[in-house]
């Protein structure tokens, strides 16, 4: 049997729902420049549900928030951002640690580290989008961010343990 190319209804409640959470924690979270949980939550639901499912939460996040916060040729390069960190984390990072044999808890603080890495790496990414936009040297542009960026990584380093054990705990209640 083939098959189906199509979302499931429980896949597009999931993303729905989730999409929802992160445009409410986007907006709550808002006059913080650049501290927010909804990384280090498209990190774990790419763990939990995929890398689709990450990537359609994210996007559907970033337009209806856009819509709250301001809508502009920024949020094509947000998407496109998060997107390729995405991928990078979930090909690249997330599989170097599951190739350390340690305990749960410094595996957690490993995958956080690294997720802030993401976080940062995203900052990057988006300047480099931007410079380009705005025909801005590349350099001037990542370090004026750099403070930004910073802040998003560390905020995504805080919030990572704390979502992961929220997911799998989630995921654990719907096993048993």
């Amino acid at each position: 049997m083939a098959r189906s190319t199509y979302l499931s209804l429980n896949q597009v409640t999931r993303i729905s729902l989730l999409s929802a959470l992160c445009v409410v924690l986007r907006y709550a979270f808002a006059s913080l420049p650049n501290i927010q949980p909804i990384t280090a939550i498209f990190l774990v639901i790419s763990l939990t549900f995929g890398l689709l499912e990450s990537i359609l939460v994210m996007a559907v996040t970033m337009l209806i928030s856009s819509f709250l916060l301001g809508f502009g040729p920024w949020v094509l390069w947000q998407i496109v951002s998060f997107a390729v960190v995405l991928f990078i984390w979930f090909y690249l990072l997330y599989p170097l640690t599951k190739l350390l044999k340690s305990t749960r808890g410094s595996e957690i603080a490993f995958q956080a580290f690294l997720a802030g890495g993401v976080g940062f790496s995203y900052g990057m990414v988006i300047d480099s989008f931007f410079s380009l936009l705005y025909g801005m040297p590349w350099w001037a542009y990542v370090i004026a961010g750099a403070g930004f960026n910073l802040a998003h990584a560390a905020s995504t380093v805080i919030f990572y343990p704390l979502i992961i054990l929220i997911f799998r705990r989630f995921s654990y209640e719907k096993t048993t």
